[in-house]
């Protein structure tokens, strides 16, 4: 099988391997599932330090992390270097050619970061993740109602995709004007004005024994080399659940992972891309910190 971008053809191999068992998922369908969406999922992959989970044999075979640009990949895919004391050679992901590439060599899974490599001190968004105490997903669906209505408050605009695991990511996009410990240090406020506003229902307790049942605002992707999976990626799970921009009108109805592979193409078909918008209104982190001084005061 070979897929054509003007001058560039990938051709993919052992496209007849089932990789997701359980649901008869062959690599071939993986690749083409990313082909066929590489127009809505490359603004966000775009540009941005890339960190790949490979399956090689499939998922239940595992998989490994691989984040540095491997040698032997073709001069058209794109890489920056990055870091202090070490240096990685990252792989970027821009263009449809890039997408199947790396899904060829096993890329099912793509984790970002929340700054571009031109930029890469400045994150151009904020994200919560949001896990749910001992499987309770309604938690995480009421955290992610007070969350919007405290963005709406501090003029943050809001997005929410799911993970394709056990929880939701609420998204922020950002004017890229402020730095990582800035973000993270507005992240913590954010925090610290929900906790005291539901005590009951979320903690910034960082170990399971003290949060007892309360929800944990893991702003943990906030810093400088962290990364989130990219919207629309596969996860390396049974079932092939993808973490897939939602609308928030479908947060009560929603699971986890509960978009698979096999869903998102109709998905966009019927409803569009619910973050079409993602990057329409961006957030002012300063603005932000200042509104929210007011509220806390």
């Amino acid at each position: 099988m070979e897929y054509v971008f003007g001058d560039i053809t990938v051709a993919c191999t052992n496209t007849d391997r089932v990789v997701f068992p359980d649901v008869g998922i062959t690599k071939g369908q993986v690749i083409a599932y990313y082909a066929s969406i590489a127009d809505v999922m490359l603004p966000e992959l775009r540009d941005r330090p890339l960190t790949i989970e490979r399956f090689t044999k499939g998922i239940p075979q595992g998989g490994f992390y691989q984040k540095h640009a491997q040698k032997h990949y073709p001069p058209w895919i794109e890489r920056v270097e990055l870091g202090t004391k070490t240096k990685v050679s990252y792989p970027l992901c821009d263009s449809p050619a890039a997408l199947v590439y790396f899904a060829n060599q096993g890329g099912f899974v793509f984790h970002v970061w929340t700054s571009r490599a031109k930029t890469p001190a400045h994150p151009d968004e904020l994200v919560f993740d949001l896990d749910p105490p001992d499987g309770g997903f309604a938690l995480v669906q009421q955290t992610a109602r007070i969350l919007h209505d405290l963005f709406d408050e501090l003029g943050l605009p809001a997005f929410v995709k799911t993970t394709g695991s056990k929880g939701l990511h609420v998204v922020a996009p950002l004017d890229g004007q402020a730095g990582f410990d800035e973000v993270h240090a507005l992240c913590n406020a954010i925090s610290g004005v929900l906790c005291a506003r539901h005590p009951a229902l979320v903690t910034t307790e960082f170990y399971k024994k003290d949060r007892k049942g309360r929800l944990f605002l893991d702003t943990l992707r906030n810093a400088l080399g962290a990364t989130v999976v990219a919207p629309y990626s596969v996860r390396g799970r049974p079932g092939a659940p993808v973490s897939a921009p939602i609308l928030w009108s479908e947060l009560d109805s929603i699971t986890p992972d509960g978009i698979r592979l096999g869903d998102v193409r109709g998905r966009l078909d019927r409803i569009g891309d619910p973050w079409s918008t993602l990057r329409a209104r961006l957030g002012s982190v300063t603005a932000a910190a200042t509104a929210l001084v007011r509220i806390a005061g």
